[in-house]
């Protein structure tokens, strides 16, 4: 039993590769019986996901206690926002090109009632403000946990006494070391897992892809490509300075989950470590890989305009020079705190379809093909959030290159 364990781990890419064949054959085979499966997956991201809100605090924390130095923090901090904000734009402005071009929903005619009316408020954004020291936690609310976490970081670094902030420092680094070796233990189910959300997901897609979204589809599928290609490959061979494509089988591990659990939030424990193993500091990983999984949603910079472009051109309208601005704009203001869980895109979906006048049958279309922008675009965010970084650390010096290209 030692040994199998030993050779999953020493092979892990390669295991959850061939775990993810074996769900496809699986799903194709086995159809709507396949949801016989869905229990294991269900087992591995609640497993995950249970580890989510310590890992996001002892993470971010201890990343701020670890720096103990205000003007170096806000330069990390400055930095990976930066990036961040940097990657949804790019993906907007693809986004945009590509409805321009495939024009999405042109000729369906569609008809009907604007969807009910979602307020946004200042409110919403207050209320990312815990309200209750442990209760953000137990809640599991990770966007109040990313606060909470800097608030403890920031804390420490202000602490007059050394004594007193060398045990907090330590108790925060020792927490970090215990969610890691839960979260490899977890690990050793992986394979398991990602073979039944396989499985589960090729027979829930069969009749998914309907023809009328045909040209939504491919606006999106080629929007995906060229935001990896021409955004995060780019920059990090030009910025980075490393290889993308051995970046990416780095990263695997990560996206092969993020592709089939569709929970940014669940994946967050697996793309942590895999950006630490391929060289990141651990400073830069832990501030930057919690924050982007709650802050840099790349997938809504690109989906925000086609989702708003199906709408528009399935009733005739043509989007103005004014519209694309504000679809940039929105890109970015939906990917920060948007939910790091199944199906939290389509929630802005509707807010954004009731904020252009567009009627319900639009939210339908996007549901329809919901699961496929889903597990594609949580593959991308966690794909930005590695990106961005491996980028920060590299212009920190905090880049190990060694540890990069070991085998």
């Amino acid at each position: 039993m030692s040994a199998l364990l030993k050779k999953i781990r020493e092979n892990f890419a390669l295991t959850l590769l061939i775990s993810v064949v074996v769900g496809l054959i699986l799903g194709f085979a086995l159809g709507d019986k396949a949801a016989v499966l869905a229990p294991i997956g269900t087992v591995f991201t609640r497993l995950l996901k249970m580890m989510v809100p310590i890992l996001v605090l002892f993470s971010i924390s201890s990343a701020f206690a670890n720096i103990a130095d205000a003007k170096k923090l806000a330069r990390f901090g400055g930095k990976t926002i930066g990036w961040f904000v940097c990657t949804t734009t790019v993906a907007s402005i693809i986004g945009i090109v590509m409805g321009l071009i495939f024009k999405p929903g042109q000729g369906l005619q569609i008809t009907g009632e604007a969807v009910e009316d979602v307020a946004v408020s200042i409110d919403d954004y207050i209320a990312w403000l815990p309200e209750n020291f442990l209760g953000c936690i137990a809640e599991g609310n990770t966007v109040q946990i990313v606060f909470l976490a800097i608030f403890v970081g920031i804390a420490v670094v202000c602490m007059k006494n050394d004594e007193s902030q060398s045990r907090i420092k330590a108790f925060l680094n020792s927490g970090m070391e215990l969610v890691l070796t839960l979260i490899q233990g977890i690990m050793y189910i992986a394979p398991l897992g990602v073979a039944a959300l396989t499985a589960t997901s090729v027979a829930s897609m069969k009749g998914a892809l309907v023809s009328e979204m045909g040209s939504f589809l491919a606006a999106y599928t080629l929007a995906f490509i060229l935001q990896v290609v021409l955004c995060y490959f780019v920059l990090l061979a030009v910025v980075g300075k490393v290889n993308p494509f051995k970046f990416t089988r780095k990263l695997f591990p990560a996206l092969i989950t993020a592709f089939t659990s569709t929970s940014s939030a669940a994946t967050l424990p697996l793309t942590l470590q895999c950006t630490k193993d391929m060289g990141v500091d651990d400073e830069v990983a832990d501030f930057g890989i919690p924050l982007g999984c709650t802050f840099n949603m790349d997938s809504m910079g690109l989906e925000i305009p086609l989702y708003i472009m199906l709408g528009m051109y399935a009733v005739g309208q043509n989007p103005t020079f004014g519209n694309l601005i504000m679809f940039v704009l929105f890109g970015i203001a939906f990917s920060v705190g948007c939910a790091g869980v199944p199906g939290g895109g389509l929630a802005i979906a509707v807010i954004l379809i009731n904020a252009f006048g567009l009627p319900t049958q639009v939210v339908a279309m996007i549901s329809a093909v919901f699961f496929y922008l889903d597990c594609t675009g949580t593959a991308m965010n966690i794909w930005g959030d590695a990106a961005c970084s491996a980028i920060v650390a590299r212009s920190e010096g905090l880049f190990d290159d060694e540890k990069f290209n070991a085998a």
